[in-house]
């Protein structure tokens, strides 16, 4: 017989109440308030030898100086870590409304996307949903194959089953590899392989051609691979496609069986005006962050690859985001960093490796 689950989003089943308005049954979602466009940022050292930004009023200096500041902000974000080869580190920035570059860095390079994986397969299950090939509660069974799959997971036994919007929603917040699995078979016709083909189509039809996806929750293998690019324009295309369920990408955490699981994403809940995505690591990609962040009517989407850990990712992405919103100009579309095909990716797994999978 299958078992269920008793599965809460945030602090249980209260709906969060307020302005930013109540999201479904559930799960709690924490938005913090939106204090206006920032300053943009410069890169100090704190007492204890750690980076800090402090911050000057919009118009202080020249364009091409707050683009030059971008870049040391980054720098110094990195400095002190782990050491990394001697190559840039992808990064890009975009306006989500006009498809406008702000600030990229190495954006059509070749990365592995570790559990920035999961943005796709949450995308073709929500377009699932959507088309009425499947329903929130569509029953989601934990197979041999979905179970046997290494952290982070939930650690349902084979034959345990639970809705199909729970799933989605500890997925994103909680990276749980086992879920993804069980979620890609059940949308499969019990085949992740078929799924993941599914998943390489979708690419293709965003023109994500860089993009090429082995499994669905994106442990290591070397053809699994994107680009900054790539992943900005999936993070886009969520925002676009699904914009009734862009909570389940902000949740704060959900609680399963009285535990509650946090966010990997360090932003979420802390970052004004962040409203999702995604985060990501194996040894081989480094610390990999999607954030998407609204202030003062302008959506940014800022993709992170190969951070030094989960907090520099963090930390990187909210200053780009904050450049963003401080005043940074487009300098390319998104189709200027195009690339017509997968190529090999940067392994940093001598770089990387002993920190927690997330």
């Amino acid at each position: 017989r299958h078992q269920r689950r008793d599965i809460r989003g945030g602090a249980g089943r209260r709906a969060a109440k307020g302005a930013c308005g109540a999201p479904r049954t559930g799960v709690m979602v924490r938005r913090p308030i939106d204090h206006g466009p920032k300053a943009r940022l410069r890169a100090g050292r704190s007492r204890r030898g750690s980076c800090s930004l402090t911050v000057l009023t919009p118009g202080q200096t020249p364009l091409r100086r707050r683009r030059a500041a971008v870049r040391l902000v980054l720098a110094a974000l990195i400095a002190g870590s782990f050491a990394l080869p001697a190559v840039a580190t992808p990064r890009i920035l975009v306006d989500a409304e006009t498809g406008a570059v702000l600030y990229a860095e190495d954006a059509a390079a070749s990365w592995h996307p570790a559990s920035l994986t999961k943005m796709m397969t949450a995308h073709l299950a929500l377009t699932a949903i959507e088309a009425g090939r499947a329903s929130l509660d569509t029953p989601v069974v934990m197979s041999a194959l979905a179970a046997s799959q290494p952290p982070s997971k939930l650690g349902l036994k084979v034959g345990e089953q639970l809705r199909l919007e729970d799933a989605l929603r500890i997925m994103l917040v909680h990276s749980t590899n086992d879920l993804a699995v069980a979620i890609a078979e059940t949308l499969g016709g019990g085949s992740e392989d078929r799924f993941v083909q599914a998943m390489n189509a979708e690419a293709v039809r965003l023109r994500m051609d860089a993009t090429y996806f082995v499994n669905a929750n994106g442990l290591h293998d070397e053809r699994q691979v994107t680009t900054a690019r790539d992943m900005a324009v999936l993070a886009i295309s969520i925002q676009r496609g699904h914009p009734r369920y862009l909570d389940m990408f902000n949740a704060p955490a959900v609680t399963v069986d009285g535990k509650r699981l946090k966010n990997t994403n360090p932003l979420i809940g802390k970052y004004p005006g962040i409203d999702g995505m995604k985060t990501g690591y194996v040894c081989a990609s480094g610390f990999n962050l999607v954030a998407t962040a609204a202030r003062g009517g302008r959506h940014l989407v800022a993709v992170v690859f190969g951070a030094p850990s989960g907090k520099a990712r963090g930390d990187q992405a909210a200053a780009l985001l904050d450049n963003g919103f401080a005043g940074l100009k487009p300098t390319a579309q998104l189709g200027d960093f195009f690339r017509p095909f997968p190529v090999r990716a940067m392994d940093l797994r001598k770089f990387a490796c002993g920190k927690a999978l997330d």
